[in-house]
């Protein structure tokens, strides 16, 4: 292959400024000290870890007078705002900031949006600065309103190397935790006790919200387990937008062997020898599909695609990695959004 046409060809798409979205994950929300001992096991895997300090806790919260009310709560992300909603049901009045189909890091509130955070009882975020653009927002128009990472109790993977760059060297932790069920089952656990401490009278109903949907969740990781079974081994091999899929790819022994952002943030642009290396990695390894993302532009892993000798067809297929799918996709919860991804992996995955 001429490399030089072709690092000419991937400069002329990033002056273009063809950014597409990664995740920031330079530091974690600052929470209370974990005063709790009534949590679900927390899920467990074969993954780098990083330092203990890296993992987040749950504070101890009081119960908050609703004079009557329901108690009012505020999620960052769609895929959040679902869990949420499970647990806690008609008890409570919930606002999702950013919406289905929208990129947590090209989110900017609005005055509505900023009014809810301050009017809330608890607002729930993801960890480690997942919502990279949100959170400087979140602290200043919050004031008292806790802010409550539902990540906590998770022991998180490092980021790659190429995706750490600039962090020390223990790494960063990656904030996707949604992409292994059973770190969301821990969510579950953690919203449960949240809501459950603030609203004591209606912890009943969380105890048995969180008892049936705990159950789905088992469910979906078991039908998972199953139709992953079929996938060969040579066939798990991934490439993707950028790393998102570590905690999908540890539980269920796949491997990423490259992304097209070779770092964690959403305002890095991959350099086209970085690029090239990817063609030439994807060549070496007879990979012929590239997942890139339903909520940002899938041109740049289309001119990737597009330079690769070894396959008689390349398969550019989008996964929900940041948000949910709008109302009627199928992807529209998290149990249906899994789902999509995994028919989508699947697809990607046979020779």
């Amino acid at each position: 292959m001429n490399w030089k046409p072709l690092q000419t060809g991937f400069a002329l798409f990033l002056f273009a400024g063809l950014l597409l979205a990664g995740c920031q994950t330079a530091g974690g929300e600052t929470v209370a000290s974990d005063e709790h001992d009534h949590a679900d096991e927390t899920a467990a895997d074969d993954h780098d870890h990083t330092h203990d300090s890296q993992m987040l806790s749950l504070p101890a919260l009081e119960p908050v007078d609703l004079n009557g009310g329901k108690l009012k709560v505020v999620a960052t992300t769609s895929i959040i705002g679902d869990v949420v909603a499970q647990v806690g049901g008609a008890a409570i009045e919930l606002t999702t900031l950013i919406a289905p189909g929208q990129d947590p890091h090209s989110y900017e509130p609005s005055a509505q949006d900023l009014t809810a955070v301050a009017d809330a009882h608890i607002i729930f975020v993801n960890g480690w600065n997942l919502e990279e653009g949100l959170i400087k927002n979140l602290t200043n128009v919050a004031g008292d309103v806790p802010i409550v990472a539902v990540s906590a109790r998770i022991d998180p993977r490092e980021l790659t190397p190429a995706a750490n760059q600039g962090d020390d060297a223990h790494g960063a932790p990656d904030p996707h935790v949604w992409f292994d069920p059973a770190n969301v089952i821990q969510w579950v656990a953690n919203i449960k006790i949240i809501l459950s401490d603030l609203d004591p009278d209606n912890a009943a109903v969380y105890d048995q919200n969180t008892d049936v949907y705990r159950e789905e969740l088992k469910a979906l990781m078991a039908e998972f387990e199953k139709r992953i079974e079929g996938i060969p081994e040579n066939g798990r091999k991934l490439v993707a937008n950028h790393d998102s899929l570590g905690y999908f790819a540890d539980r269920y022994h796949f491997q990423v062997i490259g992304t097209i952002l070779p770092a964690a943030s959403a305002l890095a642009a991959p350099s086209a020898s970085e690029l090239a290396e990817l063609v030439k990695t994807m060549n070496q390894a007879n990979v012929c599909a590239i997942f890139a993302e339903t909520s940002t532009s899938d041109q740049l892993a289309r001119s990737v695609a597009a330079e690769l000798a070894s396959c008689t067809a390349v398969q550019v297929l989008s996964l929900y990695t940041g948000a949910l799918g709008e109302p009627g996709s199928g992807a529209d919860s998290y149990i249906g959004m899994m789902r999509a991804n995994l028919d989508t992996i699947i697809t990607g995955s046979r020779d």
